[in-house]
């Protein structure tokens, strides 16, 4: 089964679609399994402005798997500084290489210098 590290821009996404389709989230989720760091669940937790706003993030957040930030990923950072544009980044990178996963973004560009495996949603639509 596939598996992804989903960044929050697909996770917000999620959360204010109107589409009559899948969001591009239920079709990984379809494809196979979701991962996402305590780090975008966080992001996603302080933007929220209210309690149905929390309660809502809550739900996509448990139909997730929730990477922690472990100390041995620090050590991975630094061979990513000057391939990103912060040490946010840089932590995802490191999750995303050591537990082997794709980067599944909207925003590709933002890792294009990693040499990670980057995946736009529109990849998973065929």
């Amino acid at each position: 089964m596939k598996e992804y590290l989903v960044e929050t821009d697909l996770i917000l996404d999620h959360l204010t679609y109107k589409g009559s389709l899948k969001s591009d989230l239920e079709i990984a989720m379809e494809n196979g399994i979701c991962f996402t760091t305590a780090i975008n669940a966080s992001e996603l937790f302080f933007t929220a402005k209210n309690e149905v706003e929390i309660k809502y993030i809550n739900k996509v957040i448990t139909a997730l798997k929730i990477l922690g930030i472990n100390s041995r990923y620090s050590l991975a950072v630094n061979e990513f500084a000057g391939n990103v544009s912060s040490v946010r980044d840089a932590i995802i990178c490191a999750t995303a290489k050591i537990n082997k996963l794709p980067i599944l973004t909207k925003d590709p560009d933002n890792y294009k210098s990693t040499g990670l495996n980057i995946i736009h949603p529109n990849e998973l639509r065929g």
